[in-house]
């Protein structure tokens, strides 16, 4: 694996002090070096099929990936393997023609290979069609609904199908009834009619808005000393311009002991002397915000940065291009990482 050190991008010299910027480095992995580079996994995810129709097929997801097109009943395995504690959740994402297939013993945690995932294909009735699509983004539990009934919970991404099947000609609208804790989901493809065949197309999309773009003083937490008598943590300043847009001025805020926790007072350094930001990307878990963007330096030297918030916490990663962090959940994991070194910072 990878390792990955901190290393300070600029300083203030006058105080000993290092603003420290995090920056990826080595083989470009997209982990940024916190966790070793993906692997084939150790456990296999599979289970049976039974009541499929003779010349039908049906196509099962693992966690809204890894198509899986079956065609006889009998017994299935997923091509990848999941490491141990990984998430897995099958679904349903293509019903063969003239039959509706649910599956049970769906989701579980790897610990070991898993071989009890039960997938049952019924028969419709005669000229009826099911109406159904895939879900993705979702990181809890939300309940959908097909013309304004039909109640169907959804609690991973993937395929979904209502247990309601439609005649030809009859229309269809599926809408989102209750939200995910903190997610806001959207429908498109929602509508129509039913034709000859099983509907697929609806896509319902989930998000975790992220929270504002920071601003006022914050602290490194790491207290270190810089003077006879005095300690000091590195300060951000930060004046939000726009959603999109924040300058930064440097200082210090300085105490009398060296943890920290009585407070002498707060040096400011000259306005904007941190550089200026501008974010291009935002996204969110429903723990963390990221804001990716470009970093222009005093010295007119530009570079990309995510600015991370966690909690009470604010983390300042250095990126490259392309990203070393394409997702939200990826910045996450690294955060989670850094936090107990003490270089983010929380509000003064």
């Amino acid at each position: 694996m990878t390792e990955v050190t901190a290393r300070p991008v600029f300083r203030w010299a006058c105080l000993g002090l290092a603003a420290v910027m995090l920056i990826g480095c080595g083989g470009g992995d997209d982990d940024n070096g916190t966790s070793p580079p993906p692997s084939a996994g150790v456990f296999t995810v599979g289970g049976s099929v039974s009541g499929l129709g003779t010349g039908k097929t049906l196509t099962l997801q693992n966690s809204g990936a890894d198509d899986l097109p079956l065609s006889a009943n009998g017994n299935f395995v997923f091509d990848t393997r999941l490491d141990r504690g990984v998430a897995y959740a099958v679904t349903v994402k293509t019903q063969p023609s003239g039959q509706r297939c649910t599956v049970t013993q769906a989701s579980g945690t790897a610990t070991t290979n898993v071989s009890d995932v039960q997938v049952r294909c019924d028969n419709l009735a005669p000229a009826t069609f099911t109406v159904g699509g895939s879900v993705s983004g979702l990181t809890g539990s939300m309940v959908l609904q097909n013309n304004m009934g039909d109640d169907l919970s959804v609690t991973s991404n993937g395929g979904f199908t209502f247990l309601s099947a439609l005649a030809a000609g009859s229309a269809y609208a599926v809408t989102v009834k209750s939200q995910p804790a903190g997610q806001s989901c959207t429908v498109s493809n929602g509508s129509g009619t039913v034709a000859s065949a099983n509907v697929g197309a609806v896509e319902v999309t989930c998000a975790t808005p992220a929270v504002a773009l920071p601003q006022g003083d914050w602290k490194q937490e790491a207290c270190v000393l810089i003077g006879p008598g005095q300690w000091g943590r590195g300060l951000w300043r930060i004046a939000k311009q726009s959603e999109t847009r924040a300058t930064v001025s440097l200082g210090v805020a300085t105490y009398t002991d060296a943890n920290c926790a009585v407070a002498g007072q707060i040096i400011g350094g000259q306005a904007n002397d941190g550089g200026d930001f501008r974010f291009d990307r935002t996204e969110a878990t429903p723990t963390l915000s990221a804001f990716w963007g470009s970093w222009t330096q005093i010295t007119g030297q530009t570079s990309r940065t995510v600015w991370a918030r966690k909690g009470a916490h604010l983390c300042l990663l250095g990126d490259q291009t392309p990203t070393v962090f394409p997702t939200a959940a990826r910045v996450e994991t690294y955060v989670n990482a850094i936090i107990p070194s003490k270089i983010c910072y929380t509000q003064n």
